[in-house]
């Protein structure tokens, strides 16, 4: 495991600290385990929305009266 050093807040400090006592685990790998959790849950950027359309079109011929009643009448 890589070492570093971070600056951390003493109320986080506090908190990795107390956490350490509860899980009897070394404080680095508290802070890596908390710190791949949130990169994970990170949000994603949305993808790219592509807009499908085709052009409409009368499915019945507007201008014959008996087929547009046909279908007017069809259940």
């Amino acid at each position: 495991m890589a070492r570093t050093t971070l600056d951390l807040d003493e109320a986080v400090l506090r908190q990795l600290k107390a956490r350490r006592a509860r899980e009897n685990k070394p404080l680095g790998v508290i802070a890596s385990e908390l710190l791949a959790r949130a990169l994970v849950d990170e949000p994603q950027a949305p993808g790219e929305l592509v807009w499908v359309s085709q052009p409409m079109r009368a499915k019945v011929d507007l201008d014959d009266r008996d087929a547009l009643w046909a279908v007017l009448d069809a259940d």
